[in-house]
């Protein structure tokens, strides 16, 4: 009885790339650590590859419109150089099951790893997660209210973001970051 094991193997080939590309090379030997009967292990190595080639292009177009839902400046139309590092993380990184924690997992990624980004990459970053992580209740905040500092006017990186594309040339100056909790709604006003 491995019914649950055949649509697990089904989910990552949808889902998870490195999976997907390992299936692709070589089927038979992605599949042994799952616990199918023969019939089934044939079956799920004569899935069509064009098919499940399709369905995680799909996945993949889907994964990156939720992050820029949460995060429009992860915009790769306007920053090209972004693209690399989505597809990066998409394939390093499983799926979230939600489209705010699949951006607050991008923030943080962008965090860790922020080569290839302008000097105030990673600060961007850490702005937008707090950003969204404090609206759903996420992060820690006391009294409604919290204050962050950045080195870079994140605030008006941002707001340059939404106004063009590429990335704007911005020279270091310490800024203060409130965020308000909006009383009974998910969501924060941040001013700085």
């Amino acid at each position: 009885m491995s019914y649950s094991q055949s649509l697990e193997v089904l989910a990552r080939l949808h889902v998870d790339p490195r999976f997907r590309r390992a299936w692709s090379q070589d089927a038979s030997a992605a599949l042994t650590a799952y616990a199918l009967t023969p019939r089934e292990r044939e079956a799920l190595g004569r899935v069509d590859a064009t098919m499940v080639d399709r369905a995680g292009r799909m996945m993949d177009y889907h994964r990156g419109a939720r992050v820029t839902e949460q995060l429009p400046w992860v915009d790769v139309s306007k920053r090209p150089e972004l693209g690399p590092r989505l597809h990066r993380f998409m394939a390093e990184v499983l799926p979230e099951l939600l489209n705010r924690e699949e951006a607050i997992t991008f923030c943080r990624d962008l965090e860790a790893r922020p080569d290839g980004l302008p000097a105030y990459g990673a600060e961007l970053a850490r702005c937008e997660r707090l950003r969204l992580g404090l609206a759903w209740g996420l992060e820690p905040m006391t009294g409604g209210a919290r204050v962050e500092s950045f080195t870079y006017p994140v605030l008006e990186i941002l707001a340059a973001l939404a106004a063009r594309p590429g990335w704007p040339e911005v020279t270091p100056r310490p800024t203060r970051v409130e965020y308000l909790k909006v009383p009974g709604l998910p969501a924060v006003w941040v001013r700085g």
